[in-house]
């Protein structure tokens, strides 16, 4: 027996494919069906086939145990080739099946009758059929409509589990659209938490320690920590989890250790998060524009770095891994490079606010710090204190008989030495002009401050004079704070009229 293809035997097997049954066990429905019909004809055997390019799968067997036959051996591939039932009474006499091995061997079919399983698109995928191993007298009209009936509720069967098995898959994607839209409301969430914690100005140890908790949860991440990077020199802290009962933090991954040496000597410029994947897999996000071979985590895993710029001269570098095999996912490699230029930014703009702050409080000339680092120092430093208030004597003859070129140079000189004569603990400001103040920290004795500060100046002085500055000199009071004032403030105006009492003393002594 050959039987042709049928003309839309494409569209048919796209057909067979949509109900996605092949794989699936017999089931009951269809079991039902055959039993019925093998009740009704009162035959031995009952089937309910499928029909794919080249083999009949029964979906039902009542009488015979089948699961698959090659289509060309199947008495059905004559029946989907119609539309209505296909009855042969006596396979032995029926030119189309006289000849099949399934009718010429020994206990061979005798007697066939069919009908296809016809969707409601108009392809036959199948048939629901009755064999027996005796010859018919006839088949009535009324077993004919019973045979569409059966063979029409197996196609409903058919129906129902295509639209459960689309139900299923919608309700697949919609959980799947539920999870990721939660995944990027958490992502969404967690960089606005990030960015606010950028925009109050933390240090990077306190900006990383906030994040990381942010970022292990929504990822999820084993370990997160903060690399830095002081010329060559790496130091790491770990920033989550947060040290455990016995206060351990934990420690950095031996080979995250590695990668991190690594990839710090190779990517000194690198401008998003490098990701290593299992299996030695590194990607640079957001969009996998590098992947090499190169420093992996043993055993699966992966790990992230991503650069958050330089501060005071330190780079810093997150890093996190996770100690599962999971690969990074896309929503994954944007947080990171995200909040990678969040804190990036941040650090930027606390340099360059670091900077201008600097500046501003930085005397041009001589490079001391001027009356607001001054104010500054007083409000953070500690006390016991002793300030001193010096002024040049001879400076304004300098400017009026040499200029104020030459005049700045002594003002350099004089700040100079005298800031390289300072003891321990002692810093140096201009205020303006030829005044400066002096403050020496941890001091509590009055005579060893005066001695303090008189041998710096007279060390200051002395380089003035050997630069040819000769009649330039220096008077300068000293105050203890709280010894002698209730404040900083206070003590300074008590340091600045000690000051004029030394100037109208020196003067005397000139006048004399």
């Amino acid at each position: 027996m050959v039987a042709s293809l049928p003309v839309d035997e494409l569209a048919r097997l796209e057909a067979v494919a949509r109900y996605a049954i092949l794989d699936s066990l017999p089931e009951t429905a269809f079991g039902r069906l055959a039993q019925l019909a093998a009740q009704f004809f009162r035959v031995p055997i009952a089937l309910v086939n499928i029909l794919t390019a080249d083999s009949s799968w029964s979906q039902a067997c009542v009488g015979v145990d089948l699961r698959r036959l090659d289509r060309h051996l199947s008495f059905c591939t004559r029946t989907i080739e119609q539309s209505g039932v296909l009855v042969s009474l006596d396979l032995t006499r029926d030119p189309r099946f006289a000849d099949h091995p399934l009718v010429t061997g020994a206990g061979g079919f005798r007697f066939y009758a069919g009908a296809p399983l016809r969707t409601p698109d108009g392809h036959n995928v199948g048939t629901l059929c009755v064999l027996d191993h005796a010859p018919r007298a006839e088949v009535t009209a009324v077993e004919r409509e019973a045979l569409v009936n059966l063979a029409a509720l197996a196609v409903d069967e058919l129906e129902l589990r295509r639209a459960r098995l689309e139900a299923e898959r919608e309700a697949v994607t919609r959980q799947r659209l539920v999870d990721e839209l939660r995944r990027a409301t958490h992502h969404a969430e967690t960089l606005a938490a990030v960015s606010a914690l950028a925009d109050l100005d933390l240090d990077p140890g306190a900006l990383v320690n906030s994040a990381a908790p942010l970022l292990a949860r929504v990822c999820p991440l084993d370990w997160v920590g903060l690399v830095r990077d002081e010329g060559g020199d790496l130091g790491v802290e770990t920033a989550w989890p947060p040290p455990g009962a016995e206060g351990e933090p934990s420690p950095l991954p031996q080979a995250l250790r590695t990668a991190v040496r690594t990839l710090l000597g190779r990517a000194a410029t690198w401008e998003a998060p490098l990701f290593l994947e299992g299996g030695s897999r590194v990607s640079q996000a957001p969009h996998g524009a590098l992947a090499r071979r190169g420093p992996g985590l043993e055993g699966g895993g992966g790990a992230v770095l991503a650069p958050l710029g330089s501060l005071g001269g330190t780079r810093y570098l997150l890093a996190a891994a996770r100690l599962t095999a999971r690969p990074w996912s896309q929503a994954d490699r944007d947080l990171f490079g995200v909040a990678s230029r969040t804190v990036a930014g941040a650090l930027l703009r606390q340099e360059r606010e670091g900077r201008m702050l600097r500046e501003a409080r930085r005397d041009p000339l001589t490079g001391l710090g001027n009356r607001r680092a001054l104010d500054a120092a007083l409000e953070t430093g500690a006390a016991p204190r002793a300030l001193a208030v010096l002024d040049l004597d001879g400076f304004k003859g300098v400017n009026d008989r040499e200029g104020h070129a030459r005049g700045d140079v002594l003002l350099r000189l004089f700040a100079g030495a005298l800031a390289a004569a300072l003891p321990p603990g002692g810093a140096l400001y201009r205020l303006g002009g030829d005044e400066f103040v002096l403050v020496l920290e941890g001091v509590e004795d009055a005579g060893c401050a005066h001695a303090d500060v008189l041998e710096g100046v007279d060390a200051a002085v002395a380089a003035a004079r050997a630069a040819g500055f000769r009649e330039v000199g220096a008077s300068f009071g000293v105050a203890l704070w709280p010894g002698e004032a209730r404040d900083p403030g206070a003590a300074l105006r008590l340091a600045d009229e000690r000051m004029y009492g030394d100037k109208r003393r020196r003067a005397g002594l000139r006048g004399r």
